[in-house]
């Protein structure tokens, strides 16, 4: 009961500090969205040294720093130049290794760019959502893949709990059913057609469209985070969050869905 209690707390606490961030000013986001990427890229790299991988973290972080601030500056404030000062960063991962005298640095380097693809990449193109819609920020389309996210997880867990007989994929995560999932995908599919007409800038098909991308490419995430942990045998990415985890463990499912919602809505509009 104890760890439930804390889980509910640290879960709740979760939810209200991204809502409220996202929706209360840009800056805000940014703040918010700025800590976690940070946040994220060292979980990645305290991950890959138990692998003997060992990422130059300062040029890591300064490059996965630039290129979210970069895309916030681009899509809000029309500033382009802040790629370039990006991409240049980016080059030095690779020159700073010659100077760095360490082993394995095929891998470090191979890592580090991984990581800022894995974590930096989706939280930038985040910001670019609502103005590939609206053309303007609306802080309901941030926060539209979010919700859908977390109702999935939701209901494919209580789904999977009272009904789950078939794997869905034994050998990365034996917990996880082919009826959690359904019954997941069947909840955001309708909570996504109930929330379409808050939208602006959605129609109804682009809704069914985008829940069915959260709930594929949100287990594909989650296998994926999965994955990497079991490798390295670990059971959490870290312990910011009490009964959580770390940061890969609560956005495992959005790092792979902010991309492919993106791919989508840039073919559409």
């Amino acid at each position: 009961m104890n760890n439930f209690i804390k889980r509910s707390v640290s879960g709740l606490m979760f939810v209200v500090i991204l809502t409220g961030c996202i929706f209360i000013h840009p800056l805000a986001f940014f703040i918010l969205f700025f800590a976690i990427n940070i946040l994220g890229l060292l979980e990645f790299s305290h991950m890959a040294k138990r692998m003997h991988v060992y990422i130059n973290t300062p040029v890591y972080l300064i490059c996965g720093s630039m290129l979210f601030t970069a895309g916030f500056l681009h899509a809000y404030c029309d500033y382009r130049d802040g790629y370039l000062w990006c991409f240049i960063a980016s080059f030095m991962l690779g020159i700073w290794e010659l100077y760095r005298k360490k082993g394995n640095a095929f891998q470090n380097i191979t890592f580090a760019y991984y990581g800022l693809l894995y974590l930096s990449l989706p939280f930038t193109l985040l910001i670019y959502l609502p103005y590939m819609t609206t053309g303007e920020w609306r802080p309901e389309i941030i926060f539209f893949p979010f919700l859908l996210v977390w109702l999935n997880d939701t209901f494919a867990y209580l789904c999977g709990s009272q009904f789950g007989r078939h794997k869905l994929f034994p050998r990365i995560s034996p917990k996880k059913s082919w009826e959690g999932a359904i019954g997941g995908g069947i909840v955001t599919i309708a909570a996504a057609l109930l929330i379409a007409p808050y939208i602006e800038g959605l129609t109804i098909i682009n809704n069914i469209i985008i829940s069915c991308i959260v709930v594929i490419f949100g287990i594909f995430g989650d296998l994926l985070e999965s994955m990497f942990k079991r490798s390295i045998e670990i059971k959490d990415s870290g312990n910011i969050m009490p009964g959580h985890g770390g940061i890969l463990d609560r956005f495992d499912a959005i790092l792979f869905v902010i991309p492919a919602i993106f791919v989508y809505l840039e073919f559409v509009y």
